[in-house]
């Protein structure tokens, strides 16, 4: 997401009363070409190959900006994700949350290291309500923080899994998530 859609976003935002909270970034090298990751990225409906926490995805319109998925995680909960930015080869940006709000905006991107290699990375900002107290915002986001580490870790673990393995991953297959599959 270039610079003139990141305002665009933050205003539309604003216009809602809400605003992004401080993100979070991680990231994994992987030892497979770019294509690799991009291929089983932008593939729709394949989420339950590689997300170990992922019971279900399903899609509604694809590929490319204005795309939209539906996950259901192992807990029950059901999250729709809308792609507002793509980048072929690359990655894309996405709001995510239970319909109809959202409650993060999650940039995803692949960087070629060589021919072999990849550092595959998601970052994570929190949408937040503006009216809230600036103390009550910084506790979310320390909590968001939290969870959203232990989230992307398996996560990431299960691209990797999947890339290079060719097996899917098994529910819960790095470890449990209070909120998504306990």
């Amino acid at each position: 997401m270039d610079e003139l859609e990141k305002r665009q976003l933050l205003a539309d935002l604003s216009k809602q009363g809400l605003e992004l909270g401080e993100h979070v970034r991680a990231g994994r090298i992987i030892p497979v070409p770019a294509a690799a990751i991009w291929k089983e990225i932008s593939t729709p409906g394949q989420l339950t190959k590689y997300h170990p926490y992922c019971r279900e995805n399903k899609v509604y319109k694809w590929p490319g900006v204005g795309s939209r998925d539906g996950v259901l995680y192992h807990s029950g909960l059901y999250w729709e994700r809308d792609f507002i930015c793509w980048s072929e080869g690359v990655g894309y940006d996405l709001l995510i949350g239970p319909p109809p709000r959202k409650s993060a905006w999650i940039f995803w991107n692949i960087r070629p290291l060589g021919e072999a290699q990849s550092d595959f990375s998601l970052t994570v900002s929190p949408i937040l309500e503006s009216h809230l107290l600036e103390t009550t915002k910084k506790m979310y986001v320390q909590n968001f923080a939290t969870s959203v580490e232990v989230y992307l870790e398996s996560f990431l673990r299960g691209v990797e899994h999947f890339v290079t393995t060719g097996q899917a991953v098994e529910a819960r297959q790095f470890g449990t998530h209070p909120t998504f599959a306990p």
